[in-house]
């Protein structure tokens, strides 16, 4: 089977899985649903070896692909840097001055997965280093998140954030892992990524009733900055640093094409449910509204992603 079909179909299972497991989260066999997901042992061993699978990509493409130039290189890790800090400074003004400033995190970083997800369904016809690009700046961005857990939740460092760090680091470091690649790909796409949306998107809603005291500033937060803060920083950062002629951009990585795919980085699903956790875990209202937030902003940047991504003209097919 060739790679595209591939990711399309793992795609596919991917977001079919997501809409499972959030059936299962709001079914009467709830209980079920919330014991397995709590397996944080099955759960960390999936995202490391996706994350693996990231790193021996990326380090085959910094060696010998589009990140191989370092001018090239600069611009997805200043990008993911712009699309961190734009999303924190919206959320921030939004709930300046209340307790619920403290979810400043939430609305962070990329869901890496799920944005692959969905252009491995509605963005085929996109050249690989489009896709490379997009993988870059969610891998940096993921990795600074993980940082910032280091950092100001050091007591609630999740087993989580160290496999998703553990696994880019040996794909990135450990050469030997190479030879696994052509084993690794098809179990991630087939198993661990739908294995992982199985144990991560399930949010339950029925939680929301005791989210009639947090305050409302969270969702609007939430949202303002995954579905405009995301896209804006990534991209106006790519401007910025590409107008300075600090970097360039790769060869076949075009404006148009950017447009379009800036959509995705407004997917923050899983490491914000993290985030969520770790910022509001002391409050079940607060910390269902903000997963709720998320999970709402997260769908609507998808669709609209798909629906950008399969709006395809003539101009984005040109070199």
């Amino acid at each position: 089977m060739n790679i595209a079909r591939r990711q399309m179909l793992g795609g596919i299972l991917l977001f079919t899985s997501a809409i499972v497991a959030m059936l299962w989260a709001n079914s009467p066999m709830r209980e079920s649903y919330a014991a397995i997901s709590h397996i944080d042992a099955l759960k960390g061993t999936a995202i490391f070896l996706f994350f693996m699978s990231i790193g021996i990509e990326l380090r085959h493409e910094i060696t010998h692909g589009s990140l191989s130039k370092p001018r090239q290189a600069v611009v997805p890790i200043f990008a993911a840097i712009g699309g961190m800090a734009v999303p924190v400074i919206l959320y921030s003004i939004v709930n300046f001055g209340v307790p619920s400033a403290r979810g400043w995190g939430v609305p962070m970083s990329t869901d890496i997965a799920f944005a692959l997800g969905v252009l491995a369904i509605a963005g085929r016809w996109l050249p690989k280093q489009v896709r490379t690009f997009v993988m870059t700046v969610a891998v940096v961005d993921d990795s600074l998140t993980i940082l910032m857990i280091a950092i100001f939740f050091a007591s609630s460092f999740h087993t989580l954030s160290l496999a998703s760090l553990g696994g880019v680091l040996v794909g990135l470091l450990v050469p030997a892992v190479k030879k696994l690649q052509k084993r690794l790909d098809p179990a991630v796409a087939y198993v661990i990524l739908p294995l992982f949306a199985l144990l991560s998107a399930g949010v339950n809603l029925s939680k929301l009733v005791t989210a009639t005291n947090a305050s409302p500033l969270i969702t609007v937060g939430i949202i303002v900055a995954m579905m405009v803060g995301k896209p804006l920083g990534v991209l106006g950062t790519t401007w910025i640093v590409t107008k300075s002629k600090l970097g360039a951009l790769p060869h076949q990585v075009t404006w148009p094409r950017l447009r379009r795919v800036g959509l995705l980085f407004g997917m923050c699903f899983t490491v914000a449910m993290l985030m969520s956790e770790l910022s509001f875990g002391d409050s079940e209202g607060e910390h269902s509204l903000a997963n709720v937030s998320v999970l709402i902003a997260s769908a609507a940047m998808a669709l609209l992603a798909i629906a950008a991504l399969s709006l395809k003209t003539k101009h984005l097919h040109e070199h």
